[in-house]
């Protein structure tokens, strides 16, 4: 299976293998999934290639959210927190005007970090630490041109990466991988075996139960799935 453009958390050469991530930086649920994810990954032996994509909430706007949405999403992080443990800092709403609902440029910063420096990942939890605990606008280039230069990227390159037609090329290609996985909402989690793929349940706070999912299929002998 070719993963084009796809260069996050690459483990290892093994195509008929491979366990794909599918989130987004600024997805609240891919945020609280993210201590679950960490121990997760320390279950899976390197045997098991490990890809990232970007997917992508919502699509740029500069437009200030409704503030039906703002409520909607106030509710969620309370939801969240309670569920996953994970904390939030309100204050983001309070901003006058209104955030803009848009997700798509903070995945391109973390597919720009990856293509400059392999630290995609990094970038990822710089983003949702910058978010969700110091109520940051992420949806900014010049935000994330600042978060980048704090872990020592040079500002201007990473803003004329951030801002190029190749970075926006990789995410439109990895966010169509992901509709052709089936993917419906983030975090995502398929498991890639024998050219079949099988979702794998989020469990939040579940990363041994997971990881049995997980190593079940690749025991088992393939008898069913979902032909990618």
């Amino acid at each position: 299976m070719e993963f084009d453009g796809v260069q996050l958390n690459t483990r290892c050469d093994d195509l008929e293998n491979i366990l794909v991530y599918v989130h987004d930086p600024m997805c609240s649920w891919c945020y609280g999934f993210q201590p679950t994810w960490r121990q997760l990954k320390g279950l899976i032996p390197r045997r098991l290639s490990v890809v990232s994509l970007l997917g992508g909430l919502a699509g740029d706007s500069v437009q200030p959210m409704p503030l039906e949405m703002v409520e909607y999403l106030e509710r969620m992080w309370v939801q969240i927190h309670n569920e996953c443990g994970v904390k939030f800092n309100h204050d983001y709403w309070r901003q006058e005007p209104l955030p803009p609902r848009t997700t798509f440029i903070a995945c391109r910063g973390v597919i720009t970090a990856e293509k400059i420096a392999g630290r995609g990942e990094v970038f990822t939890e710089r983003i949702q630490d910058a978010y969700y605990k110091n109520a940051a606008n992420v949806w900014d280039s010049d935000v994330l041109a600042n978060l980048a230069e704090d872990i020592g990227f040079c500002r201007e390159a990473f803003l004329e990466m951030l801002n190029s037609q190749d970075v926006h090329d990789v995410h439109n290609e990895q966010r169509a991988m992901a509709n052709r996985l089936g993917v419906e909402g983030y975090p995502s989690l398929i498991l890639i075996h024998r050219q079949l793929g099988y979702p794998i349940s989020i469990r939040h706070g579940g990363a041994q139960k997971m990881w049995q999912e997980i190593a079940s299929i690749l025991e088992a002998p393939v008898t069913n799935g979902m032909t990618n």
